[in-house]
């Protein structure tokens, strides 16, 4: 009797511990699931790979899940995103790409599918997401005329081959494959004079463009290559380029 209660105790765990665990990740997978059939599948495809049926319509391809890299996360270069990142992402969409805002979307379908494309990619499964640069707090000095002088210098140093000068826009000879393996898109230079990024329109997203980079692309970290108040001052020229400087 006392052993017969033992593996009945013993069963009871093995079904606590092991199965439920596969069971519930099996509904989030499902739940998820079909919310990326209703929303997702017609541009990033059944496979996550990018490859849906508009996807060969589209000028910036839909992202390619399956190799986990994304452009437009908190985290530092080589890591993964926060699902904050990615939820950021669909409830806002990418400004001059096709993905659309879908903040109407309800919080537990939005969960959902952020755990069902995590299944695209074996990185979810064997790293964890980096550490966000977490809240910016923005300098007095951005946009005031002598830091914007000082942006224009390192603008012109180190931007302006790829994004062009002020009146330029982005060059179209950067317009290449180049540093863009990894997301198999065309790389294109942000064009200020649109007056937006991908990542969004606020002081702190220009300062996160440059301080993280946009991974799979040339556009790199420039957190070791200029100081945190060059970086600034970067932010505060590219404001002006998109008619945002402080009056």
């Amino acid at each position: 009797m006392r052993k017969r209660h033992l593996q009945l105790c013993l069963a009871f765990i093995a079904v606590v511990t092991f199965i439920l665990p596969i069971i519930c990740i099996a509904e989030d997978t499902t739940a998820g699931r079909k919310v990326y059939e209703k929303y997702c599948i017609g541009c990033h495809g059944e496979k996550g790979d990018g490859n849906g049926a508009a996807a060969k319509n589209l000028i910036v391809r839909p992202r390619d899940f399956t190799s986990g890299v994304f452009k437009f996360k908190s985290s530092p270069a080589g890591t993964l995103p926060a699902a904050d990142d990615l939820k950021k992402i669909i409830t806002y969409g990418l400004p001059t790409s096709s993905m659309p805002s879908f903040r109407l979307m309800p919080d537990v379908e939005m969960e959902a599918v952020i755990k069902y494309m995590m299944t695209f990619s074996q990185r979810w499964k064997m790293e964890k997401s980096g550490e966000p640069i977490g809240s910016v707090s923005v300098p007095d000095f951005v946009g005031r005329p002598k830091s914007i002088n000082k942006g224009k210098e390192l603008y012109s140093e180190r931007c302006a081959m790829c994004h062009g000068e002020e009146n330029e826009g982005g060059s179209v000879s950067f317009t290449l494959r180049w540093g863009a393996e990894q997301c198999k898109d065309l790389a294109r230079p942000a064009n200020f004079k649109n007056r937006i990024i991908k990542r969004g329109s606020r002081v702190e997203d220009i300062y996160r463009s440059i301080i993280l980079g946009v991974e799979g692309t040339p556009m790199l970290s420039f957190k070791n290559l200029i100081s945190d108040e060059d970086r600034w001052h970067l932010t505060s020229y590219i404001l002006k380029i998109m008619g945002k400087e402080r009056r």
